[in-house]
């Protein structure tokens, strides 16, 4: 955003399972017998997790919203699929148990036709090493369409306070899942809500669905107040996404208005969003 707002343009990413935002890079498997294996899709990028517990969306481990039925979806991994390793997909309905399989040797397929919670199975056979299984749990909701569709899905919202009185942010451009938004001039600051918080308190920010970020950086502008400076700070969770951030550093300083920008960075390279607050101290 810094500093502009709302939406004024909406650009379509080219047709690929790629967003934008900070990549976290991944680390090998320790074992080379067990690799480490990430699903792509509507959730973000995710390693696979065992039969008995299966990979979820930290930190409810609800299951990965899919978006839509037929999804695409993408299989990463530290070996090399379809090369020195065979993959195959299968899925399993968790009301009926029955298997559908979705790939045989392709990284890139379409996820479950029908509605509900599905078990995701890939399974990487290397040359030399016993085969590997990699489960994901995936809720398919009853919703089709084409590639079109993809465009549609919203980014979550950031709100900041007190638990007692958080106030949703005005989002500015960012970029999320498929699509990357442009936003205009942000609103003056007498028509965004306030939050109302004490001086020397740091906001407390969460993200709308209950996901967490993997890194944050701010800056709060004091509005109507001469010679007060203005204050950055940034924070980066590098093993431990966090699902509410205390925004140490952002303190305000004295009684009156201020302006916050707050980008947030989402976990499962999700994508990234700028949101504005204002801020009233007594």
């Amino acid at each position: 955003m810094s500093g502009r707002l709302p939406v004024a343009v909406i650009t379509a990413f080219a047709a690929a399972l790629l967003w934008a935002g900070p990549a976290i890079a991944a680390e090998a498997s320790p074992d080379p017998a067990s690799p480490t294996v990430w699903l792509k899709g509507a959730f973000g990028r995710v390693s696979g997790g065992s039969l008995l517990e299966p990979a979820t969306a930290a930190p409810d481990g609800r299951a990965l919203d899919a978006w839509m039925r037929r999804a695409p979806l993408e299989l990463t991994a530290d070996v090399p699929l379809g090369e020195a390793a065979t993959l195959s997909v299968v899925s399993r309905p968790l009301d009926t148990g029955e298997e559908h399989r979705l790939s045989d040797g392709a990284a890139g397929f379409f996820g479950p036709d029908r509605p509900g919670t599905h078990l995701l199975i890939a399974t990487i056979d290397s040359p030399g090493v016993a085969a590997t299984e990699h489960a994901w749990l995936v809720e398919v909701p009853d919703r089709s369409g084409g590639p079109e569709l993809l465009w549609e899905i919203p980014g979550p919202v950031a709100l900041l306070g007190p638990a007692s009185g958080e106030v949703q942010g005005v989002p500015g451009h960012g970029c999320y899942a498929y699509l990357c938004v442009e936003a205009g001039l942000r609103p003056p600051a007498e028509t965004i809500e306030p939050v109302r918080v004490d001086v020397g308190q740091a906001p407390r920010l969460r993200i709308d669905d209950g996901s967490a970020v993997i890194h944050w950086q701010g800056r709060l502008e004091p509005v109507g107040q001469p010679g007060v400076p203005e204050r950055e700070a940034e924070t980066t969770f590098v093993d431990d996404p966090s699902a509410a951030p205390v925004l140490v550093g952002l303190e305000p300083t004295s009684a009156g208005e201020w302006l916050l920008e707050v980008r947030v960075d989402y976990d499962r390279e999700r994508g990234w969003q700028w949101f504005l607050f204002r801020l009233i101290t007594e």
